[in-house]
C-alpha cells in the first residue's frame, strides 16, 4: 500500500543522534548526482524520520517538486529497492555499490551527549547492545584527587614536560576533538585536553583490568 506525500512533508528528527560530517554530506550529494537514489528514507507512522535525515536534506534540494514513492509497512516483511536502470557488472553498478558504503562510513558523527541524555537517561536503552561504545559514560572511576593534584599536566621527575604530537586528517581530527570535548564535559575537566586524554587512559586501563578479573 502506498500514499501520496511530499518530501517536504517529512519531519527531521530534532533528536537525531548523528550530527553527520562535512565530507560525508558532500559525498552524499555527489552520490545522488552521479547514480541517483540508492538508499531510502525510513519514517515513523507520524512522518518523523527514523533513518535518512541527511538523505532527506539533500533529496529535498535535488528533487524539489518530485513526488516520492511511499511504501507502508509494519516492518515484518523485507522491502526491496530495485533500480531498473542499473545493470549488474557495469561501471554504474560498482559506482553505486562503492558510494552506498563510503557515504555511510564517512557521514557518521555520533552526538554522544545527546545519546546519553535521550537514549540512556530518558529511555533506558542498552546502547552497547546497539553497537554504541558506552565507555565514556562509565562513572565508576574515582579520579578526582588524581586530576586535582596534577591538573592534567603531569610533569616528569626531571621537571621537563613531555609532548606527544598526533596528526589526523580533518574528519578524524574533528571526531577525536568531539570525543575529548565530551569526556571533558562529562568529568568536568574544563576543556583540558591533556586531562581528557589521561581520563580516557584510566578508563581504558580500568576496563582492561575488569576484563582480566
Amino acid at each position: 500500500m502506498s500514499r501520496k506525500i511530499k518530501i517536504s512533508d517529512l519531519h527531521q528528527d530534532d533528536k537525531n543522534f548523528n550530527k553527520h560530517t562535512e565530507r560525508g554530506m558532500a559525498l552524499l550529494e555527489k552520490s545522488i548526482e552521479k547514480v541517483g537514489v540508492i538508499e531510502s528514507i525510513t519514517v515513523s507512522s507520524d512522518d518523523k524520520i527514523i533513518s535518512g535525515n541527511a538523505r532527506h536534506e539533500v533529496m529535498g534540494r535535488k528533487f524539489d517538486g518530485v513526488e516520492p514513492i511511499v511504501i507502508e509497512t509494519d516492518g515484518t516483511r523485507p522491502v526491496i529497492f530495485k533500480r531498473t536502470d542499473i545493470q549488474s557488472d557495469t561501471k554504474q553498478f560498482h559506482e553505486a555499490a562503492l558510494l552506498a558504503n563510503t557515504v555511510a562510513k564517512k557521514n557518521i558523527d555520533l552526538d554522544l551527549s545527546l545519546i546519553e541524555e535521550v537514549a540512556v537517561e530518558e529511555y533506558g536503552i542498552e546502547i552497547e547492545e546497539l553497537g554504541v561504545e558506552q565507555t565514556v559514560w562509565d562513572t565508576d572511576f574515582n579520579l578526582d584527587d588524581y586530576f586535582d593534584n596534577k591538573g592534567g599536566n603531569e610533569k616528569p621527575i626531571d621537571g621537563e614536560i613531555r609532548e606527544i604530537v598526533l596528526q589526523y586528517d580533518k574528519e578524524t581530527f574533528e571526531s577525536v576533538s568531539n570525543v575529548l570535548a565530551e569526556i571533558s564535559k562529562r568529568f568536568s575537566l574544563e576543556n583540558n585536553k591533556s586531562a581528557s586524554v589521561l581520563k580516557l587512559i584510566e578508563i581504558y586501563n580500568d576496563s582492561r583490568r575488569s576484563g582480566e578479573s
